[in-house]
């Protein structure tokens, strides 16, 4: 069961998490299964926008909660995406637009207690590490030595 930690920002560890990458795999994985004939060219600026409108049209996410007692699934939630040029040359990058404050970001998550996928900085999520205090830190850093 999840515990609260005394005061300090929930964790990125403790939260559930979507990357971009996955939800776009999953979803032209999930047209080939279905055999949908459209077939995308992620060089293609005018397929990538298809597919953006495609992939916000048709999806929407919702997570099981299973740190919670009893554990919950939360309410379905929208995702709101865009693309960048690759700085590669060729192809695009593909990001998700946070439900709250509208920042490009490649990970949504779910904390536990929330309905809501947003960003981490919405959340307020904090690393594990960066709970901890000055000293605490500095002791380790001596250990590690």
């Amino acid at each position: 069961m999840f515990k609260a930690n005394n005061g300090t920002r929930p964790l990125v560890e403790h939260s559930q998490k979507i990357g971009v990458a996955i939800c776009v795999r999953n979803f032209l994985l999930d047209m080939k299964s279905r055999a949908i004939d459209k077939s995308f060219n992620l060089n293609s600026e005018e397929d990538v926008n298809g597919l953006i409108s495609k992939i916000e049209a048709g999806t929407t996410i919702n997570m099981r909660q299973e740190r919670l007692d009893p554990p919950t699934v939360t309410e379905p939630n929208s995702v709101k995406m865009t693309y960048t040029r690759s700085n590669l040359g060729k192809g695009f990058v593909f990001w998700f637009i946070c439900n709250i404050c509208g920042r490009r970001v490649k990970f949504l998550y779910f904390p536990p207690n929330s309905q809501i996928l947003a960003c981490r900085k919405c959340h307020r999520l904090a690393y594990d590490k960066q709970n901890e205090s000055k000293n605490i830190r500095k002791m380790r850093d001596l250990l590690r030595v």
